[in-house]
């Protein structure tokens, strides 16, 4: 029997970009990082202040098709944008990236990990233990007057002439292109998280052309890797696959009509093979193909073999039949960490490759937690429930909270965030909380931190308390309703905090 169910072909190219993208975990480490930048760059004391430096994170970051590395070695890839107000006529290319590179060395942790590059400042942070490495591209800008408000202009010691670019305008191109799948999964997660649609984090938002895109990306990856000259470059399959993307609500569709409609999307402009930037009609992606003209032929091939496979896929007999198809498309370590999702147990022909979740240490001996009895009255019989909820933001350098990172959950959260833990209850009116926050664990026993003391509330109206995370390790948090003549009527249940 083929695999003509949509939902089993969906499962399986579902999983395969759960597996091919960068993990949750490495996502959050590598957003921490790119803020912390962005706020030295931008911070009161900065002498880049005086330009209005506008700080944010472009490509496949911004547009939600992130790829892992191929290997166990590879690295991700972040990239910068560092936009000075400041008028091309004052100021040279050199000097641009000079006084963005002097900031980025007043501060020493990121001098150490800076080198200079063609157009950029690379940050090398290092492989952390269960965390990637990636490194960091800044680029410093300034303002393409020619294309307000969003054009730029970059940096380039080999070029004469400033290179124009519009990250955030394709990046809006891009998103329009499937709006309205995107705002149906947007709103569907912050219902399911309860939070406000404008909370959810766009890149926690995955739709059939980004999942699309990963998948063309990583075949590209491995059909060429033994011919790395040839390969298209990300932006013209991004490109041509927006294009061809019809807003599908399923995956398997979705690739379909993106690889059979790319083509389409390619012209030909007197004599010149021509892919257009959506957001400038000056620029062709596919320049390139017209002085090396078997790029073109070669993207056409790795084409035709994606349509070919993909189609195979389709028609295999079972789930085990497409799995060894998509490895040899794919990657086998792709593969293999899919394999179990499914259901499924497969020999390998290379040694899986798996990306472990961070390992927390278990909750330690809470001995050290006061007895609640010897701060209040407790009922006899509470008749009254509590329930904690938490929400996790980012935590900037002034100790101020940033913005949304993500609910709390089961899964484990960094170092250096904000948590906001909010109770509710049925108890009625008038009642305080307390809040025990019990930390357990080595670095929270060598710091003299393991607390388990009862604390009041931030916000008293809302029944909200803040804590930072700063010690690896699980803690919790628990939360007591005391009504008007002391009396705990209710307490919600220990709420766990995994700090990786």
């Amino acid at each position: 029997m083929l695999i003509n169910d949509r939902e089993k072909l969906s499962s399986l190219l579902k999983a395969t970009t759960d597996a091919l993208d960068i993990p949750d975990y490495a996502y959050e480490d590598a957003v921490l990082k790119y803020e912390d930048v962005g706020e030295h760059l931008a911070a009161e004391d900065s002498e880049l202040r005086d330009y209005e430096p506008e700080i944010y994170v472009q490509g496949s970051f911004l547009l939600g098709t992130v790829v892992r590395p191929i290997g166990r070695d590879g690295e991700y890839d972040v990239d910068l944008v560092c936009r000075l107000e400041i008028s091309k006529e004052s100021i040279t290319q050199k000097d641009l990236k000079e006084k963005v590179g002097r900031r980025l060395k007043s501060r020493e942790d990121i001098e150490r990990i800076l080198t200079a590059s063609r157009r950029c400042w690379t940050l090398d942070y290092p492989k952390e233990p269960e965390v990637p490495g990636f490194h960091m591209d800044v680029l410093p800008t300034i303002p393409n007057v020619e294309r307000l408000p969003t054009g730029i202009l970059l940096t380039d010691t080999e070029l004469v002439k400033w290179q124009k670019s519009n990250p955030k305008a394709y990046a809006e191109w891009f998103k329009s292109r499937m709006q309205v799948v995107f705002m149906e999964r947007k709103a569907a997660l912050a219902e399911a998280i309860s939070a406000g649609i404008d909370e959810v984090p766009d890149w926690r938002v995955k739709t059939p052309l980004q999942r699309s895109v990963q998948l063309l990306k990583r075949h590209r990856d491995v059909y060429f890797e033994e011919n790395p000259d040839n390969s298209p470059v990300s932006i013209i399959i991004t490109t041509l696959a927006a294009h061809a993307y019809n807003n599908e609500g399923d995956i398997f569709d979705s690739l379909d009509s993106i690889v059979r409609g790319m083509p389409a999307f390619i012209e030909n402009r007197s004599g010149k093979w021509w892919v257009q930037n959506p957001v400038d009609d000056d620029e062709n992606f596919a320049d390139k193909w017209n002085e090396y003209p078997e790029r073109r032929v070669a993207f056409l091939q790795w084409l035709g073999k994606v349509q070919e496979e993909f189609t195979r896929v389709s028609k295999s007999p079972d789930l085990s039949q497409a799995l060894y198809i998509l490895g040899g498309s794919i990657g086998e370590g792709t593969v293999n960490r899919i394999a179990p999702e499914l259901g499924l147990s497969r020999r390998s022909l290379l040694p899986a490759i798996v990306d472990p979740k961070p390992r927390v240490p278990a909750l330690g001996d809470t001995a050290h937690a006061l007895r609640p009895e010897t701060r209040f009255r407790m009922a006899n019989n509470p008749q009254f429930d509590a329930h904690l909820k938490g929400t996790v933001y980012i935590r900037k350098r002034n100790g101020k909270k940033g913005r949304f990172l993500k609910s709390l959950g089961d899964s484990t959260v960094p170092k250096n965030v904000w948590i906001k833990f909010k109770v509710s209850t049925n108890v009625p009116e008038p009642y305080t909380v307390q809040w025990q926050v019990t930390n357990t664990g080595d670095e929270a026993s060598s710091n003299e931190q393991l607390r388990g003391d009862f604390y009041p509330s931030d916000e008293p109206e809302q029944h909200i308390r803040w804590e930072s995370t700063a010690f690896r390790g699980t803690h919790w948090v628990k939360a007591f309703i005391v009504n008007d003549e002391g009396v705990c009527v209710a307490q919600s249940p220990e709420l766990l905090v995994k700090v990786r």
